[in-house]
This record gives C-alpha cells, sequence and structure tokens, in this order.
C-alpha cells in the first residue's frame, strides 16, 4: 500500500477500511508506514489522530509489540503515545529492562519515547538516565526527562538549571534551562521563570511556552497583577508578526483582558497595554491579510476581543509618570512608548529625546526611544554628539542610522 493509500484509509470514516489499515501498520516491520503517518500528520485533524492512536494501541497484541521499537527510530510528537501508550499496555519488569536498555544505548529519537515511557512507569533504575539528558539539546526528549523527574520528584535537574540561568553567560544555554524548568510543570516555579524570562532576549518565546505549559488561571494563582501584565504586554508587541493569531484560544488572550479591566489594581500601565491591544486586533480584524487562514474558533475569538476592548474607555493621565519608569520597569516604559507612536502623541517626543540625550537610558531601551521618534519623524531631536559618545558600536551605529 502506498503511502496516499495508507493514509486515506487509516483516516477513513469507514470502520473496517481504517481497521484494516491499522492491522497492516502494526504487522508492518518497516518505517515506511509509520515515517509516512508521522509526515502527513499536520494534515490530520488532532480528533483522527487521537482515533488513530487508540485504534493501534487497542488493536496491537503482544507479538508485534516489537515493531514499535523500530517505529521509535523517528521521533513524533502527533503520535508520541501510540508508541509508548502501546508499551505502557504490556507493561512488565521485562519490558521495562528492555525500554531501560534502549534509554541507554538508543539514538535520541528512541531515548525521547522511554523518558515518556518512565513519566508513567516510574522505575529508579531510569533517573540516572533521565538526569543525563533532561538539560539535552533534543527538545523531545529534555521535556520528556523534565516530565518524568517531576514524577519522581527529583529537583537535582532543577537546581542545576537554576545555576546556568543565574550563571551563564550564554543565552542559548539559559534558554534551554528555562524551558526544562517550564517543561518540569512545578507551578511554584512560575515566579521564578517569568522574573528571568523578562531579562531574556528570548522573553516571547519564553512567555510563549509558559502559556502553552500553564492556565491563566494556574498563573493568576502565582503570580501578582503586574508580573501577569509584563506577559500581556509581551504578547501584544509581538502579535501578529511574531506571534500568529492562531494562539489567541491557547493563550487565553480574552480572559486576559477581562482580568486586567476588572482588577483592583488597574493602572496607567494596564491601560497603555490595553490601548496597544485595541488598536492592533482592530487592525488585524479589519485585514484579511492576517485572518484569511485563520480557524472559524480563533476568528471568533478575535471579534470577542476586538468587541470587549471596544467597550474600554481610557484616559491616558499618567503617561508622564510611565516614562519615568525606564530604570525600574522596562515593561512599563516601552507600553508607554507604544501607545505614543500608536496615537501619534508628538507633544511626548521632547520628552522621550531628553532621556535619551542625557545618557540615562540602558542601551536596548536607547536605541528603542531612537526608534520611536524616527517612527514619529522626530529624529532630529536627537543629539548626534551624544550618540557619538556612545562606546558600544552596534548601538551606535544603529542609531546613527536612524539620524
Amino acid at each position: 500500500m502506498n503511502c496516499n493509500n495508507f493514509i486515506k484509509s487509516i483516516t477513513s470514516k469507514d470502520f473496517k477500511l481504517s481497521q484494516n489499515a491499522t492491522y497492516e501498520l502494526i504487522n508492518s516491520k518497516e518505517l515506511l508506514l509509520f515515517e509516512c503517518l508521522c509526515e502527513k500528520s499536520e494534515f490530520i485533524f488532532p480528533f483522527i489522530r487521537e482515533k488513530i492512536i487508540k485504534n493501534f494501541v487497542k488493536l496491537i497484541n503482544k507479538d508485534k509489540l516489537d515493531n514499535t521499537f523500530e517505529f521509535a527510530k523517528i521521533y513524533s510528537f502527533d503520535f508520541e503515545d501510540l508508541i509508548v501508550n502501546s508499551w505502557l499496555k504490556f507493561a512488565c519488569e521485562d519490558l521495562t529492562d528492555k525500554i531501560l536498555e534502549i534509554f541507554e544505548n538508543g539514538s535520541m529519537e528512541q531515548k525521547a519515547y522511554c523518558a515518556k515511557y518512565f513519566s508513567k512507569i516510574n522505575d529508579y533504575a531510569a533517573l540516572d538516565i533521565l538526569q543525563k539528558y533532561a538539560l539535552c539539546d533534543f527538545e523531545p526528549l529534555r521535556a520528556n526527562c523534565a516530565l518524568a523527574l517531576f514524577e519522581f520528584k527529583d529537583k537535582k535537574i532543577v537546581n542545576d538549571a537554576k545555576e546556568i540561568i543565574e550563571n551563564s553567560n550564554d543565552e542559548f544555554k539559559i534558554l534551554n534551562a528555562v524551558q526544562f524548568l517550564i517543561e518540569y510543570k512545578d507551578t511554584d516555579l512560575i515566579p521564578y521563570i517569568v522574573q528571568n524570562a523578562c531579562k531574556s532576549p528570548f522573553v516571547c518565546e519564553i512567555l510563549g511556552d509558559l502559556k502553552n505549559y500553564f492556565s491563566l488561571e494556574e498563573l493568576k494563582n502565582k503570580l501578582n497583577c503586574d508580573d501577569l501584565s509584563k506577559i500581556f504586554s509581551v504578547f501584544i508587541e509581538n502579535y501578529p508578526e511574531n506571534i500568529g493569531l492562531d494562539t489567541l484560544i491557547q493563550y487565553e488572550i480574552f480572559d486576559f483582558i477581562k482580568y486586567l479591566t476588572n482588577d483592583k489594581n488597574y493602572n496607567q500601565f494596564i491601560e497603555n497595554i490595553l490601548v496597544i491591544a485595541k488598536n492592533k486586533f482592530q487592525d488585524c480584524f479589519d485585514n484579511e491579510i492576517y485572518t484569511f487562514d485563520l480557524n472559524k474558533d480563533n476568528k471568533n475569538e478575535l471579534k470577542n476581543i476586538v468587541e470587549i476592548l471596544k467597550e474600554c474607555s481610557f484616559k491616558l493621565q499618567n503617561l508622564n509618570d510611565e516614562l519615568e519608569t525606564y530604570n525600574i520597569n522596562s515593561a512599563r516604559y516601552k507600553t508607554a512608548l507604544g501607545v505614543i507612536k500608536e496615537l501619534k502623541l508628538l507633544n511626548y517626543c521632547n520628552k522621550i529625546a531628553n532621556l535619551i540625550n542625557s545618557n540615562t537610558l540602558d542601551y536596548s531601551l536607547l536605541s528603542y526611544s531612537a526608534q520611536i521618534l524616527k517612527d514619529l519623524n522626530k529624529q532630529d531631536l536627537i543629539k548626534k554628539e551624544v550618540i557619538e559618545s556612545i562606546d558600544n558600536e552596534n548601538i551606535k551605529n544603529f542609531i546613527l542610522s536612524l539620524l
């Protein structure tokens, strides 16, 4: 059976046809059919993928279980449970020993499945191997090791990850360590993760991962309003260029807005975020270029977001105070700049220029502020001699290019 016919059969509504295709996959000693299934997974609806997995696990017998070890040479997140749940179905001491051997000597792809197995079967013989690969660069293996170590209640790698975050100068190693902490799924680590995410050049990626693993309710239980506002501001800053609108439901953007507008701690920072959100989402809603390939659920979510933001009224009374937060809260400062740019509030340009010309801003905020003035066609307020005195060549050359 060729790949296209196989996919057509295993996804068919015809029970007999899909069952026969499942048996063919079970009996296959070669990787071709499983490889085909993995390659086509993005074109298969999630509920159909779940049905395929459920049928496979139901129909596989012990005699054919060895075929799944061959399948494990290819890693697929979508069909991870097809392999792992088949192993769990026949879990016993001998099978666990076999999986342990593969975990030790197999490929990174095989190890990823093994780690997931040991998140369900907590055999302490696997602990050293889980710790060994918990901070590896292969994301599926790292994530499944984190999941298993949480089930083992083992904190060693949590402490190792914190040491990397606090002492390493390698931003990619730090990112890997933070992602491990997220995947460890301990809600007590949420404040630590958010605190360090805000210092990272990968803040958008980190907070996106955090939101994929934890619900808004879980975040609310561990964070104050200011931290939640920072997370929301990062999301709003990065929609729709760096974050696709297909994440609106996953990131619970509508519920974020409801929470922030009703919170007793409502302040100018929150108002500034909502001003930018209102303009951005209205623009996305009005332009088909952002929505033509968006699924129905996220389109409806976008419509609901636009409608709830239309009900908000904004006073913008404390923008000057927000511009003074540059040395204590860069997120608040950058959001204030975003509002000034969005609404073209030119009366604040002198204030921004004074901050640039007085050399009081750190380098990241300096370049960000200069770009805002450029966007408002007010770059002539920046003193060239001040910029030429900057000792960071990259920042200096960037700002000079704006003048």
